[in-house]
C-alpha cells in the first residue's frame, strides 16, 4: 500500500448533543449531511482511484457514500466505533458521576467499559483490519475518532496511548498516511479546509 486516507464520519444530533455514540447506530444530521457533500467536493478530485472502506455504522456508512456516490463502499465492523457499553447514550456529564465510569476513565486502554470493549481490544481489531488489505495502492476508511486515533498511534509506534492526551478530529476531517516501503510518514491530520466556517464541533463520537 502507498496510500491510507481516513477520514471521520460527518456530524450527528448526538454529537450536537455531547452523547457517547460508540456502537449505538445514530444516522447523519442535516448538518452532517451538508459536511459530507462538502466533502464529496473535496475528495472528487483528491482520491480518483481508492478502495473505498467504512465503518458499518450508519453515520460512518452514510458519510462514506455521499462522499464517494459512484464508488462500492466495503463495508468492515473491525473499522468501528469503540463499544462504550454501558455509557453509550448518555451525555459525558451524566457519566461522571458514575463510579464505573470513574473506575474505567482511569484506564480506558486497559479496561473495557462495563458491557463494551476497551482501546486497546479497538486498536487490535482496527490493526488486523490494516494488516488484511493487501495490495490495494490506495485505500481509504471512513471511520470514527477514536478507530482513525489507535490507527495513527500504531503507525507512529505509540504502543499505549493516554485517552485524555489525543489527536482532536474534526468530523469529516482528513487524514493520511504515505508508505514508502517499511517507512510510514504521517502526511497529515484532521484537515477540514473543505468546510465552510463552522462553529466548535463535539468532541464525542
Amino acid at each position: 500500500m502507498e496510500r491510507l486516507t481516513l477520514i471521520r464520519h460527518a456530524l450527528t444530533d448526538w454529537n450536537v448533543e455531547g452523547r457517547v455514540q460508540g456502537k449505538s447506530d445514530v444516522p447523519l444530521s442535516e448538518a452532517g449531511r451538508r459536511q459530507a457533500r462538502q466533502l464529496a467536493r473535496y475528495v472528487r478530485g483528491l482520491e480518483p482511484d481508492a478502495v473505498v472502506y467504512a465503518s458499518p455504522l450508519a453515520r460512518a456508512r452514510e458519510t462514506a457514500e455521499i462522499a464517494f456516490p459512484e464508488r462500492e463502499v466495503r463495508l468492515d465492523s473491525r473499522l468501528a466505533e469503540l463499544d462504550f457499553g454501558a455509557f453509550e447514550g448518555r451525555t459525558t456529564q451524566e457519566n461522571e458521576v458514575l463510579p464505573e465510569w470513574r473506575w474505567w476513565v482511569a484506564d480506558p486502554f486497559d479496561r473495557a467499559a462495563p458491557e463494551g470493549e476497551s482501546y486497546r481490544e479497538l486498536r487490535a481489531r482496527a490493526v488486523a483490519w490494516l494488516d488484511d488489505l493487501g495490495e490495494a495502492a490506495h485505500v481509504v476508511a471512513v471511520s470514527h475518532s477514536g478507530t482513525i486515533q489507535m490507527l495513527l498511534a500504531h503507525v507512529l509506534g505509540v504502543e499505549r496511548p493516554r485517552w485524555r492526551k489525543r489527536i482532536y478530529l474534526r468530523h469529516t476531517g482528513v487524514s493520511r498516511v504515505l508508505f514508502r516501503g517499511h517507512e510510514a510518514v504521517v502526511e497529515r491530520v484532521n484537515d477540514t479546509r473543505h468546510l465552510a466556517r463552522e462553529g466548535s464541533d463535539p468532541f464525542l463520537d
